[in-house]
């Protein structure tokens, strides 16, 4: 049995930790949990900021702008809370329409609001699929060439997460990636593995959310096909609900950390009659009601999570194009508020959020609710950390938590060797005095040989400790060095820098810079 779980993580490494618990409890029965326990102690959970995106639209579904503090109230557990900022929307026009640059030559989009398309062709039958495509096409094709908000382009298949093209307001450039991407068969959809499919979505909304974490702004993830099934979790042992909340939570409270929020596509007609439904392991069953305190407490839809998490799911239509647009003009009109929760958060509790308006006639969109965050114990808190950087040496996606500049590698003396001087900026780091009242920043730095199916072939991890100037000038830059080995079939280097608070920043090494790095092996 153990053997035949290490086959099925090697297969799907880029799923989440929580995802792949849940995984493993359903198909499997392993206590995985059990090496997770924390002493008696170590679980605190703070008071933190509130951050919500709201959306306000009238009766006919058009979106109301103007409004002032007083047109909002909003409750937490019942119980109204002062609202400390308040935000609203930015006209488009003042969006850039080209990134400006960062100290290190990144493209920097400021506080813009980030538009990320995903297009699902692991949950999604393939003639839905082809229909999706062709939709999408067809939105991107009657936008200006240069777009009015900042889009990445993705997708999911069986092979897990894929960027397509990286942010730009260029539309050709997103065409030019839909053009050159090749279809794939759904074959967990096909075969009904609802588990891998739930694991895989999960944790592809995890991926983004951590890679993302670096841009100011709000991220609006559209979702184009049927998404993830269901689940009715009253025949889960407690121990599998236990696993499956563990992964509901932690994805709803990264989604919150980078402020993202999910519209979904469903290309199909009749939502009814495909949404999947996993009752104990895969048997059929109905979704379980919401419970009236946590509404993830016993199942899971996610068409409902969609919009408790402050999203909105589109379905049963047959114009996906303009669904798309709907979905952007929501993402670049909404209201930003803030709040500290009056009351004192001592667990880990759902706390449900209503936001209500003084006009009962406008309708609100905005999260229903969270997860307060926890403070764990050292030793749970570091093999989390080095797990999410893990997942970044394997990810295709580019994260943008910390800063970092590609200098140079060169080989060592050591055949098959070498070591790459990578910058770090300083203002992405987190400031932690030492005893001597010095500015430092923890941080682990690893670098992956990876062959052409991303799997790893010889990695090095490094923890350190940088000093960090008191009074940090335009350029401000840490420069550390990285070793590696490079064996003969490597194909591609990847270097990612983690910093306290769990952001990361990754870089690849360039092909020609790798190309003689390998001719002198």
């Amino acid at each position: 049995m153990q053997a035949l779980v290490k086959r099925f993580c090697d297969q799907h490494s880029l799923l989440s930790q929580v995802a792949r618990m849940f995984l493993l409890g359903l198909l499997f029965g392993v206590d995985v949990r059990a090496q997770q326990q924390l002493p008696n102690g170590t679980l605190r959970v703070q008071s933190q900021l509130v951050v919500l995106d709201v959306v306000v639209t009238d009766a006919s579904g058009q979106i109301v702008s103007g409004l002032g503090p007083d047109a909002f109230h909003v409750y937490e557990n019942g119980v109204e809370q002062r609202i400390r900022h308040l935000e609203s929307p930015q006209p488009a026009s003042q969006l850039p329409p080209v990134s400006t640059l960062d100290r290190f030559g990144r493209p920097d989009w400021r506080e813009a609001a980030l538009t990320l398309l995903v297009l699902d062709e692991m949950d999604t039958p393939f003639e839905e699929t082809a229909y999706s495509r062709e939709q999408l096409a067809k939105y991107l094709r009657s936008q200006p060439a240069t777009l009015r908000q900042p889009t990445s382009l993705m997708w999911l298949n069986d092979a897990g997460l894929q960027s397509g093209a990286d942010l730009t307001t260029d539309r050709e450039a997103l065409l030019a990636a839909l053009e050159r991407h090749k279809a794939t068969l759904p074959g967990k959809l096909t075969r009904g593995a609802g588990v891998e499919e739930l694991s895989a979505s999960l944790s592809a909304l995890q991926q983004i959310a951590l890679s993302s974490r670096g841009n100011k702004g709000r991220k609006q993830i559209i979702w184009v096909g049927r998404s993830f099934p269901g689940v009715d979790g009253t025949m889960f042992s407690q121990k599998q609900r236990d696993l499956l909340h563990e992964a509901i939570s932690s994805t709803t409270n990264l989604l919150l950390q980078s402020r993202a929020v999910i519209y979904v596509i469903d290309p199909s007609i009749n939502v009814a009659e495909h949404e999947q439904v996993l009752s104990g392991v895969d048997a059929p069953g109905l979704v379980t009601p919401y419970a009236p305190e946590d509404p993830f407490s016993t199942g899971f839809s996610f068409m409902r999570y969609v919009e408790q998490t402050g999203g909105k799911y589109f379905y049963g239509r047959n114009d996906v194009h303009n669904e798309i647009q709907e979905s952007i003009d929501r993402g670049r009109s909404f209201y930003t508020l803030s709040y500290v929760p009056s009351a004192t958060i001592n667990d880990a509790a759902y706390r449900k959020v209503d936001v209500r308006m003084a006009d009962p006639s406008l309708v609100v969109q905005a999260k229903h609710g969270y997860y307060p965050q926890e403070s764990l114990s050292r030793a749970a808190a570091d093999k989390a950390l080095r797990f999410d950087l893990r997942e970044s040496l394997l990810s295709h996606m580019n994260y943008t938590g910390v800063g970092l500049r590609f200098r140079h590698c060169e080989r060592t003396n050591i055949p098959g060797r070498a070591v790459c001087q990578v910058d770090v900026d300083n203002g992405s780091l987190t400031d932690s005095r030492s005893l001597q009242g010095e500015s430092r920043a923890d941080v682990v730095a690893a670098a992956s040989a990876l062959n052409g199916n991303a799997d790893i072939l010889a990695n090095k991890v490094y923890t350190l400790q940088l000093r960090l100037p008191e009074h940090p000038g335009k350029l401000n830059y840490t420069t550390i060095p990285v070793g590696i080995e490079l064996p003969a079939n490597t194909k591609s280097v990847r270097i990612a820098v983690q910093e306290a608070s769990g952001r990361i920043g990754t870089i690849d090494v360039p092909p020609t810079q790798l190309e003689e790095l390998l001719r002198g092996r």
